[in-house]
């Protein structure tokens, strides 16, 4: 069974999942961001990020 791991930001007020980036001419998704705040796990400079650990994927 495999664990998905979910990234949120709360920059809004409410929890609003982030959307993973993919570069171009890239095969493998990059980072996770914000559309709103630009905010990411590695760049998250008003501790607005959070994630949710599934067993299952749901979109």
């Amino acid at each position: 069974m495999s664990v998905y791991r979910r990234w949120f930001c709360n920059c809004s007020g409410k929890p609003e999942e982030l959307i993973y980036d993919q570069a171009p001419e890239e095969e493998t998704l990059g980072e996770p961001c914000c559309e709103r705040c630009g905010a990411s796990p590695s760049s998250d400079p008003k501790h607005t990020i959070l994630f949710r650990d599934e067993e299952e994927f749901k979109e």
